[in-house]
């Protein structure tokens, strides 16, 4: 299989096709990737291990900007992925300076580190909103870390990874955090509750899952997804974009409480799920 990530933010596409090869190789290009998201990070860290435990190989080729090539270096991807994943292109020689009020590193969530985890992306979203808006998004990014390790940590990992925007290259300031996971994913996990039974594809799960009250339980949880929109919605306009099978779920919730959905069919199903969170910071 060949995945190609050009551009910025491929991966939020629903139309992004992988070609389909006959050996048993995934090959992820990124030649041509001219911005490097938490979830560009966290995606090809998931899809690589996910790689690893089918024994199959895995190839990165990176990008050919040196200034992108330096930042994934920078983010640790490379190393956080498995060994018997091949990096092909020039990796710059890593000096790093401490930036823990801007940035995660790609780091692998589980039950173990999610409380150092939630620890980091608090001190990020105080760093740059202040005590009651961070307190809010660290509060929303908190029922992603929750739902990875309840339900979407499997053999395979899930990677969380962040970035705190400035706005001197984005336009606006912007908290950015991603989670993908190689977990059972939304719909297994929503059948798991006889009430949700029915449910036969991921676009229906992934929208039901948006709704307050819907969970893989029959216990007093659900509002998770629901209230993670209306937390940091409160802070600034903000955009949720959730993978699931070959579910896409865009939702975004703007001040005023406006809120939008839309669901898609994804021509690339996934294995577990991807979550990103922007959370733009006002003015």
């Amino acid at each position: 299989m060949l995945l190609e990530l050009a551009g910025r933010h491929p991966l939020l596409r629903a139309d992004l096709t992988p070609e389909r090869r006959a050996d048993q190789v995934v090959t992820i290009d990124a030649t041509r990737l001219r911005f490097i998201s938490p979830l560009d990070l966290t995606a090809v860290a998931a899809l690589a291990h996910a790689t690893a435990v089918a024994s199959s190989k895995s190839v990165l080729r990176l990008p050919s900007d040196p200034r992108v090539t330096s930042y994934l270096q920078r983010m640790d991807l490379l190393a956080q992925l498995p060994e018997s994943t091949i990096a092909v292109g020039a990796v710059p020689f890593d000096v790093r300076s401490d930036h823990h009020t801007t940035l995660l590193e790609t780091t692998l969530l589980t039950p173990e580190t999610a409380p150092d985890v939630s620890e980091r992306i608090g001190l990020l979203a105080l760093a740059n909103l202040g005590a009651s808006p961070g307190a809010r998004v660290a509060r929303s990014v908190g029922e992603l870390i929750d739902n990875a390790v309840s339900h979407g940590h499997g053999q395979a990992g899930a990677y969380i990874a962040a970035q705190a925007y400035t706005g001197k290259t984005t336009g606006t300031r912007r908290l950015e955090v991603a989670i993908c996971d190689n977990g059972i994913g939304v719909l297994a996990h929503l059948c798991r509750n006889p009430d949700h039974a029915g449910l036969t594809d991921s676009e229906t799960a992934l929208r039901q899952a948006l709704q307050p009250g819907i969970s893989g339980t029959r216990d007093s949880r659900g509002n998770g997804l629901p209230d993670l929109l209306r937390q940091a919605g409160t802070t600034g306009p903000t955009r949720l974009v959730v993978r699931s099978g070959s579910g896409l779920v865009r939702a975004a919730r703007h001040r005023t409480g406006m809120r939008t959905v839309s669901t898609l069919a994804a021509a690339m199903p996934i294995q577990g799920t991807w979550a990103w969170l922007r959370v733009s910071f006002a003015p």
